[in-house]
């Protein structure tokens, strides 16, 4: 007899040895919490959002004033990319919405004050 199964008879222990299949991590799926495949399933959509952005051609300043006018005065959604990249070296989030005021230093769109310098890109929606 085997010393590590010394109890056990050799045929089932024979054929469990060889018929036994692990399921690996697949064993292990129901101890997560919904909690924690949210967390997993959030963090898996922003890394591929992340990943999709690119900045688009770079607009002038006198082109991106004439479209923000445009969006506040036909009322219109408007999309606007920003120059800076994010903290993590990624790309600025594309952020869209309507254009609720502006002065000389810069507009606000929803509900977020941006700097025309900081503007790299905009158009209509």
């Amino acid at each position: 007899m085997n010393s590590k199964y010394p109890n056990y008879d050799p045929k089932i222990r024979d054929r469990f040895i060889r018929c036994f299949q692990d399921r690996g991590m697949l064993k292990w799926g129901g101890f997560y919490l919904s909690d924690h495949t949210r967390v997993i399933e959030k963090s898996a959509k922003y890394r591929a959002e992340k990943q999709s952005r690119y900045l688009k051609e770079q607009m002038n300043f006198h082109k991106i004033s004439e479209v923000l006018f445009r969006a506040f005065s036909n009322e219109r959604e408007v999309e606007i990319q920003l120059a800076d990249e994010n903290q993590e070296h990624g790309i600025a989030k594309t952020i869209v919405g309507f254009v609720e005021g502006y002065d000389r230093d810069g507009i606000i769109v929803a509900n977020n004050f941006f700097s025309l310098d900081d503007i790299w890109r905009c158009e209509l929606v």
